[in-house]
Parts: C-alpha cells; sequence; structure tokens
C-alpha cells in the first residue's frame, strides 16, 4: 500500500513538473497572461542576447538583407519594431552604414527596454523605445514604412489582433516582417500555431498582399508582406 502510494506522489510530482515545464519554459509563459511574459523577460533581460547567441553575419543574412531589399524604394525608411526585446532590429539595422532610415521600438518589458537602450545609445535619437504592448498600439494609422515582429507573435494574447495593428498603422505599399513558428515546439503552442496556408490566407484578409513565406531558421519561417496601395 505505501509503494502504491509513493508512486502515486511520484506520478503527481512528474505531471506537476512536466506542467510547470511546459508553462514556464517552452512556452515562456504565454498561456499564463500578459504579465507573467513581461515578468519572465524581466527576470532574464540582462543576458537575453548571451542565452540567443545573436551573430552579427547571422543577423545580416537573417534581418538586414530581407528587409532592406523590401524598402529599396524607400530612401529614408520610417520603421516600428513591435515586441523588440534587446533591441535587436533596430541593432542590426543601425549598424549598417547604408541604412539611412528611424525607427520606433516598443516592448512592454521595461528591462529588456533598459538593454536596448544601453545598446542603442550611441545611434542618438535615430531610434526612439517607448514602453508598450503590442495591442493597441498607439500611433495613427499609415503611420510606418516598415512594421517588424520577430519571434514574437506565438506569445502575444492573440497574434490576429496584433497583426490587425501592425496591418493598420502600416502606410500603404508598406512592409510587414513577421515570423511563424513552426517544427515540434510549435505544436506546444496549440491553438497558437498556424499553419503556412492558414498564416497566408490571414494575412491576406487582413488587406496585405505579395505574402511570401520562406525558411528562415530550423524553428521559424520568416513571412514578408505588403499593405495594398490603395
Amino acid at each position: 500500500m505505501l509503494f502504491l502510494y509513493l508512486l502515486f506522489v511520484l506520478l503527481v510530482g512528474l505531471l506537476l513538473f512536466l506542467l510547470f515545464y511546459w508553462l514556464i519554459i517552452d512556452t515562456e509563459g504565454a498561456f499564463l497572461g500578459r504579465r507573467v511574459v513581461v515578468w519572465l523577460y524581466d527576470l532574464t533581460a540582462h543576458r537575453y542576447d548571451a542565452i540567443k547567441e545573436f551573430d552579427t553575419a547571422d543577423e545580416e543574412h537573417l534581418v538586414v538583407r530581407p528587409l532592406m531589399a523590401a524598402l529599396a524604394d524607400c530612401p529614408a525608411p520610417v520603421i516600428l519594431d513591435v515586441a523588440t526585446g534587446t533591441g535587436r532590429v533596430p541593432f542590426d539595422l543601425l549598424q549598417q552604414p547604408t541604412f539611412t532610415g528611424t525607427l520606433v521600438a516598443v516592448d512592454a518589458s521595461s528591462r529588456m527596454l533598459a538593454q536596448a537602450r544601453r545598446k542603442l545609445a550611441p545611434y542618438g535619437t535615430r531610434c526612439q523605445l517607448r514602453r508598450h504592448a503590442a495591442t493597441p498600439l498607439p500611433f495613427p494609422d499609415a503611420q510606418f514604412d516598415a512594421v517588424t515582429c520577430l519571434e514574437a507573435l506565438e506569445f502575444l494574447p492573440s497574434d490576429e489582433d496584433a497583426l490587425r495593428e501592425m496591418t493598420r498603422v502600416l502606410r500603404p505599399g508598406g512592409v510587414l516582417m513577421t515570423t511563424r513558428r513552426k517544427g515540434s515546439e510549435a505544436h506546444l503552442f496549440l491553438h497558437r500555431h498556424r499553419s503556412e496556408t492558414q498564416m497566408v490566407r490571414l494575412l491576406q484578409e487582413m488587406g496585405l498582399t505579395q505574402v511570401h513565406c520562406q525558411l528562415w531558421q530550423i524553428n521559424y519561417d520568416l513571412i514578408m508582406a505588403r499593405k495594398s496601395p490603395t
């Protein structure tokens, strides 16, 4: 009888551990609400870049080239980066001598923004940092030439609401650059996971055209699209 009791306790403990691991580690608090997600990012902000191991050459290939190619006809673009974290996209772009645009970057985590502020200090006013959630965005319609949101949609309360807000603040003909979680880990996000077909259809329903999904990283596809000019 004691053996069965101990076995039961062990199984319950294992299930609780697996639940904790899924909620906190695998999905980074996404199913526990925005406050938990923000708290977790605040907790790890000081070592976030070290955890991600960003590489300059990789970043140029993964972030800079696709975006600058899409904005080739816009000499001084105004770009919004949603869920900027430690300022990955602004930092990648502002390092490029050929990039002459400006950026606004928003994130809900104050400590992630503090890291971004330190990294971006050499670039002065070319990037404005604002603490704000992805929905609703605090900007008027048709404000930006491009909107980026990388490796973040699955952690937001509603990817659809966030994408609608990003589309709203895009100027006609503007570029949306975002990512879609894929692979075995994507299924850990349950209803937050969208297939490539579902994502393309959703963006098209929002009035975006030239929607293109391409291989980007092991766990992510890169999605590029344009807002209809009219």
